[in-house]
């Protein structure tokens, strides 16, 4: 467990499995890389109850594990079971900033 990591995608990139909250950046950063992944979305969090779950879905990306059910053998099964799956990840695109300065093109 650990607080503020610099260069926390290289940790991302190279663990077996993380078990994390369920922001965008930090579940994309995993699904990018193509890791194994639980996410525990916060209850009452529109983004991450709503828009981040049907994002990694659409990845077919990460567990989502409720906050209610989360017990420590819950989340060691969660985890057991992430880390024998299959990844099939939809590939994240990778030319965000080409597109961006593109459209700022495309306004000039």
């Amino acid at each position: 467990m650990h607080g503020f990591l610099p260069d926390l995608d290289l940790h991302h990139a190279a663990c077996d499995v993380a078990l994390v909250q369920g922001g965008l950046s930090t579940t994309m950063e995993l699904t990018a890389a193509g890791r194994p992944f639980v996410y525990v979305p916060l209850e009452h969090h529109f983004e991450q109850q709503v828009h981040v779950r049907h994002r990694l879905e659409r990845h077919r990306a990460g567990r989502a594990l409720a906050y209610a059910d989360t017990t420590p053998e819950r989340l060691a099964d969660e985890l057991v079971a992430a880390l024998g799956q299959r990844l099939d990840y939809l590939p994240v695109p990778s030319d965000g900033a080409e597109r961006a300065a593109r459209m700022v093109l495309d306004v000039l």
